[in-house]
């Protein structure tokens, strides 16, 4: 594979390497956090996501998904990683 092929498989991984911990750190907040400290932390990174630092318009709506999506982990104590609520 070409180098600048490999670089994009590159970065394909460490995206998903990173939507990983994202998933583990969410997963566990329903134990380790208050109802308003998850708030928060919602707040604080749908925020982030909106702001200039994210320029790119497709970054922010699929991030918005994403994070709505796997913040459902954080609301149950057993959470255990199923995708059944995602249609």
């Amino acid at each position: 594979m070409r180098p600048e092929a490999q670089a994009i498989v590159d970065e394909c991984k460490d995206f998903v390497r990173a939507m990983e911990r994202v998933e583990r750190s969410l997963g566990t907040m329903g134990t380790t956090l208050s109802k308003e400290e998850r708030e928060e932390v919602l707040r604080d990174v749908l925020a982030f996501v909106q702001s200039p630092e994210v320029t790119a318009p497709y970054t922010r709506e699929i991030a918005r998904e994403l994070i709505g999506q796997l913040s459902a982990a954080g609301t149950y104590a057993d959470y255990r990683g199923s995708t059944d609520y995602i249609q």
